[in-house]
Formats: C-alpha cells, sequence, structure tokens
C-alpha cells in the first residue's frame, strides 16, 4: 500500500487514530484525532512522544498490564470543555500501539436519556393503582407490574418473563381468585383482536370481586392488558341502579296516589255539592211536608173555632180524626229526623226482646187506616212465628214508613197488599202496591240519603225515609230489596233473622 493511499484511508475514518512505534513515538495520525480532542493543528506530529495526550498515561498503564495478552484496553476520560472521549489502545505486530478515539457525548447523553426514561417507566409501573401485564404472542409473560402481582396474590416465580398465562390461570384458579366463567374469560381478547383496538369488559372472580380488564393487542400478536379493581364501582352502580328504580316506583306510587287522592277528592267534592243540593231540597221538601198538616191543624181548629156551641158529633168527630191524622203525621216525620240524626252521630238503640210480628205489622196498618182511609190493607201473614228477636220500637218505623209510602205513592189505587212467611231461619215481610212505580235506574240509588225517584214528582215525602229503613235493617242484621217498574206498581220484602245472631248485643249502639 502506499504512503498516499495509507493516508487517505485514516483520514477517511470516522474515529481519530494515531499510530505509535515501540518507543511510543508518532508514526502517524489523522485530522479526525485533532477534532475529537480538541487541539490546534500541530499539536500532534510524527516522531513526537504522546506522554501529554490526554487520556495516553492511563492507556500506557494498561498497555503495560495487559502486554502479555496482546489484548486492546479502553478507557474514557473528559476533556475539558464537557465532552466525554472514548480511548482504545491496541498493541500492533510491530511491537507499537494503536490509538483510537472516538466521541461518545451523544451517546452518553442518549444511554442516560434512555436510563432515565427506564427508571421512570419503572417508577410508574410500580406506582400504577392498576394491574399490568404483557403477553407475547405465545402467551408468555413479558413484563407485570406490582399491582397485579398483588391483585392475584402471585408469587415472584409467576412474575418473571417467560410465565406461561395458563401456569398464572391455573395457580389464581387453585387461590380461589381465578375467574368464576372461564368460558367467556377470553371474549375481550377476541373482541380487540376482531376490532383491532382496545376493548374492556368486566370480569366475576370466584371470591366475587368484579375486575375491568382492558386488552390492547400489539402488533407483533402479543398484547397489553390493565387489570382494575371496579367491585365497588359496580356493587355502588347497582345499589344505585336499585335505589333509582325504587325512587321511580315511589315516584309513580305517590304520583298515583296524588292522582287517587285527587279523583278521591273531586268524587268527595262533587258528592259534598249533591248532598248540599238534596239537604237543600230536603229542607224545602222537610217544610212543605211539616206546612201542610199545620195547615190542616189550624184550618179544622178555625172550623171548629167558627161552629163553637153548634158542633155535631160527626162534623167534631171528622176534624178531630184530621187534627190527629195531621200531629200524626208530623209525629212520624219528626220521629224519621231525628232517628236519621241519631244513625248520623252513631247512636241509635236496639234494644232486642221478643217482638210479636205479626201484631206489630196489624197495628201499622190500622194506624195507617186511620191516616189514609182512602187505602185498605189486605194481610196474609198467618204465616209468621208468634215471635223473634228483635227491637219492635224500630220495626214499627220500618213498616210505618213502608207503608205509609205504599199509600203515598198508589194515589189511584186502593188496596195495599201485605204478606209475611218464614223461610230457612228468616222472615220476609213484603208490602206491594199498584202504584206509579220506579224507573230502573232509579231502583240502585233509591236507598240514599235524600234521594228521591223521578216516578215521586209532584208527590211530597223528604227523602230520608227509606235510608233510616235500610239502616234499621241492616242493624238487626236483615235486608231490604225492591222490584218495580214504572206504572207497575212496588214490592219491598224485607228479611229478618228469626233469631238472634252471635254478634248483635242485647242493647247496642250501631253506627
Amino acid at each position: 500500500m502506499t504512503p498516499h493511499s495509507f493516508e487517505s484511508i485514516l483520514e477517511s475514518l470516522p474515529q481519530g487514530i494515531v499510530l505509535l512505534d515501540y518507543a511510543n513515538r508518532v508514526t502517524a495520525f489523522n485530522s479526525r484525532t485533532l477534532d475529537i480532542l480538541g487541539l490546534p493543528a500541530g499539536a500532534i506530529g510524527r516522531g513526537m512522544n504522546i506522554d501529554g495526550l490526554p487520556g495516553t498515561a492511563d492507556c500506557r498503564a494498561a498497555a503495560c498490564r495487559q502486554s502479555t495478552t496482546g489484548r486492546p484496553h479502553t478507557s474514557q476520560f473528559a476533556l475539558s470543555d464537557g465532552r466525554m472521549v472514548s480511548m482504545t489502545c491496541a498493541p500492533s505486530k510491530e511491537g507499537g500501539w494503536i490509538l483510537s478515539y472516538e466521541d461518545i457525548s451523544t451517546l452518553i447523553r442518549v444511554e442516560d436519556s434512555l436510563t432515565e426514561q427506564h427508571h421512570r417507566f419503572d417508577a410508574a409501573l410500580r406506582n400504577m393503582p392498576h394491574g399490568l401485564c404483557m403477553f407475547d404472542s405465545t402467551k408468555k409473560l413479558i413484563l407485570c407490574n406490582p399491582a397485579y402481582a398483588r391483585m392475584y396474590n402471585l408469587p415472584d416465580r409467576l412474575t418473571q418473563p417467560g410465565t406461561p398465562l395458563v401456569d398464572i390461570l391455573a395457580y389464581r384458579s387453585r387461590e380461589g381468585n381465578g375467574p368464576a366463567d372461564t368460558a367467556t374469560y377470553f371474549d375481550v381478547v377476541f373482541e380487540a383482536t376482531a376490532r383491532g383496538a382496545v376493548a374492556s369488559q368486566n370480569i366475576v372472580l370466584s371470591d366475587g370481586r368484579v375486575i375491568k380488564i382492558t386488552h390492547n393487542p400489539m402488533q407483533n400478536g402479543g398484547y397489553v392488558a390493565t387489570h382494575e379493581d371496579v367491585t365497588k364501582t359496580v356493587r355502588l352502580t347497582e345499589e344505585l341502579r336499585q335505589h333509582h328504580d325504587q325512587l321511580e316506583t315511589t315516584v309513580q306510587s305517590r304520583t298515583a296516589e296524588v292522582e287517587r287522592q285527587a279523583r278521591e277528592l273531586e268524587r268527595m267534592l262533587a258528592q259534598e255539592r249533591n248532598i248540599n243540593e238534596l239537604q237543600r231540597q230536603f229542607v224545602a221538601m222537610a217544610s212543605h211536608e211539616f206546612r201542610t198538616p199545620l195547615a190542616i191543624i189550624d184550618a179544622a181548629a178555625q172550623r171548629l173555632l167558627r161552629k163553637r156551641g153548634a158542633v155535631e158529633p160527626e162534623f167534631l168527630s171528622d176534624k178531630v180524626d184530621q187534627i190527629r191524622a195531621s200531629v200524626n203525621r208530623i209525629v212520624d216525620l219528626m220521629e224519621s229526623i231525628l232517628s236519621a240524626g241519631r244513625l248520623d252521630t252513631g247512636k241509635i238503640d236496639i234494644s232486642y226482646d221478643a217482638c210479636a210480628l205479626r201484631s206489630l205489622i196489624r197495628s201499622c196498618c190500622e194506624r195507617q187506616s186511620t191516616i189514609a182511609k182512602t187505602h185498605s190493607f189486605v194481610l196474609d201473614i198467618d204465616g209468621l212465628p208468634e215471635f223473634i228477636d228483635a227491637d219492635p220500637r224500630t220495626l214499627a218505623q220500618v213498616f210505618t214508613n213502608l207503608l205509609s209510602n205504599a199509600v203515598k205513592y198508589a194515589p189511584g189505587t186502593s188496596e195495599i197488599r201485605v204478606t209475611a212467611w218464614e223461610e230457612t231461619g228468616n222472615v220476609k215481610v213484603s208490602i206491594s202496591d199498584d202504584g206509579v212505580g220506579i224507573d230502573p235506574e232509579d231502583v240502585p240509588r233509591l236507598f240514599q240519603r235524600y234521594f228521591r225517584a223521578g216516578t215521586s214528582t209532584g208527590i211530597a215525602g223528604t227523602g230520608i225515609g227509606l235510608n233510616l229503613v235500610k239502616q234499621i235493617v241492616e242493624l238487626h242484621n236483615g235486608s231490604i230489596e225492591v222490584r218495580s217498574a214504572r206504572g207497575c206498581g212496588s214490592t219491598f220484602t224485607v228479611t229478618l233473622p228469626i233469631r238472634r245472631t252471635g254478634n248483635a248485643s242485647e242493647n247496642s249502639d250501631a253506627a
């Protein structure tokens, strides 16, 4: 090789090169050496000794120690400008040395940066609250953080790189913290692979915990997964959902209750308006009912006053009958009103006794005959037992009211039929007339307080009599029913027990 070619090769090298003979004198060098060492031109020349060059003393000492091995020695030193230089001292065949200089400042900075990043990465892994693991394409562990190991109580041997995933899952199964459903455990892997993106799913463990696994596939077939314990979150979410459902149910229930109460209030207000109207009508009718017999009494008294001493017995008897009938009418009205009031206040006396029902019915009919001489009463009551357990006083009100109604609502006929019989421990008393009758739509409301049927127009009445009758009959544990049609008369049938039932007291206050 020509000297010129050799020098060209030296100049083309990226390292600084210095060749020494056996006496450590420079035989050749390139300009790169001056650049790396930061020396001016002429600082190195052929034949000069290199003892003053940076790092030479260390190299000479190492060369002396390793002269027998013939192996190169590398050392590093810092220049005054802060750069780091690596120098390799290699023996030559001629007994000299070859010195190679390389500026490694950038390499050292990169290594320092990588080391710092590695420390940061390790710190991040160690301090992550969630478990992190990385597996290669064969499902062998590449790395995992301490949180992952703690989460599943893994021993150190199962956290080493190269550990198969099947070994980790087998250990977890034995420890009781494996997946509760192994068939769906890898669904997230298949989903992430199919999507080519991150996928997550919640896994229930055998110990009851819920772990959110987020799977992120890598291009080389491996994957990174994070494991987050979301047990509390899931339970709180479920509790929140249940609370929401309960709240919604409560709101719906309360809304329905408010709507029901609103409807009930509206119904009660309508009922109140209806009752007020009925009471107004009742006051008007009661006033008329009282006014009529009072007018009769007053007229009879005036006629008697005008006659004075010249009063024929027949005339006197007729006027006395009118006065007595009108007084009886007033008494009946007063008794009905007072009885209705006692029912409203929850106090009405039912005094059970041996009631001779046949005699009671005959007495009521005879009394009505004196009041209503235009009507006759046909009785068929021999089928009644001699006595029943009942309150004669209140039953007299019942039959007096029914008989007076039969007379009042049958003005164009003269016959009132009363039929009574015994039937399976009960007595039945039926009172029939051929009067105006009742429209079918009015029958269900007939026993309501103050109600009057449409066919009663023009006929005096208060609308409390039948309501009082029904309540007295029911206080005897009995019942009343009606059969009627417009223009075909009416039949009221009262059913009463012959013997007092066990829940009836001897002297009861009934509401």
